[in-house]
């Protein structure tokens, strides 16, 4: 370099960088992770018994529970599990069967409780109070008199007779100590309502929920009340005879818990993502008739 030429240093000033790491991925994994426990955990807790049974057996013994799970549809109702874990496809017709005891059991009590008291026998006997299992459950239905046509409801009206009430507080311990949600439904004949405004569905419905008030006294819990619905004409008894006295009733259902028409053909990681979709469904009305 030439004598006398002046020496230029320049300097640059570092910039200072955070240094990204990936430990704050672990720790987000590690949130995921423990949000996913914590929602499996919530969703086991709301399961039945019969359906935390399923998801046992299958982590018990994956490979044995899919060549014992049947290739044809069956009742989401496994009960038992056989040894080693595996899982019975017989315990789910086995549930039916108890369920189906089980209200065998109901409509003998309900039964009794009328045969044993005179002033409520001539009922059963006059058809004014029919109690019969069906393939939705068991329909306990109050049904107007052909002679006076007053006998649980004051005529045109939602107001619950003395005796109609008598007989439903009768009836309502066993149905509270049943466990079973009801379904009540209102019904009347083809009989236009009188005046304006207020019609057959206002009548019905409110009929329905008159029996609700009534059994709610009785001791039936709330909750156990599923659905009150109002049908007017439109499910007639006697299809033939719109005007038939016997049109005019109040029925009550206690639903089977399992069925047969139920389909559920998956390993538990299917009923695991339906279930999941089912929280965030509307309900469906699974007891329509």
């Amino acid at each position: 370099m030439p004598e006398g030429v002046p020496i230029i240093i320049k300097r640059k000033k570092a910039t200072k960088h955070p240094h990204h790491g990936g430990a704050w991925k672990v720790a987000y994994a590690d949130f995921i992770t423990a949000m996913m426990a914590f929602f499996m955990v919530m969703w086991i807790i709301g399961m039945d018994d019969d359906d935390r049974m399923t998801i046992q057996s299958y982590f018990k013994d994956p490979v044995g529970f899919s060549k014992q799970a049947p290739k044809t549809p069956f009742t989401v109702a496994p009960g038992t599990t056989m040894p080693g874990g595996r899982f019975s496809p017989d315990s789910g017709q086995s549930m039916i069967d108890r369920d189906m005891e089980s209200m065998e059991d109901v409509r003998k009590q309900l039964e009794k409780e009328f045969e044993d008291d005179p002033e409520l026998r001539g009922m059963l006997a006059d058809h004014a109070v029919e109690i019969n299992v069906t393939p939705d459950g068991l329909v306990l239905e109050f049904i107007e008199n052909e002679m006076n046509g007053e006998v649980f409801f004051l005529l045109g009206k939602e107001v619950v007779r003395p005796q109609a009430k008598k007989v439903m507080l009768k009836i309502a311990p066993i149905l509270a100590n049943s466990g079973r949600p009801l379904i009540i439904d209102g019904h009347t004949d083809a009989r236009p309502f009188p005046g304006t405004g207020y019609d057959n569905f206002d009548l019905s419905l409110d009929r329905a929920n008159a029996v609700r008030t009534v059994l709610r006294s009785g001791g039936v819990e709330a909750s156990q009340v599923s659905m009150i619905r109002g049908f007017a004409d439109t499910r007639p008894r006697v299809v033939d005879d719109p005007f038939h006295f016997s049109n005019r009733r109040v029925s009550i259902l206690l639903p089977y818990k399992y069925r047969e028409q139920t389909v559920f053909s998956g390993l538990p990681s299917e009923l695991l993502r339906e279930s999941t979709e089912g929280m965030f469904r509307l309900p469906l009305d699974l007891a329509g008739r």
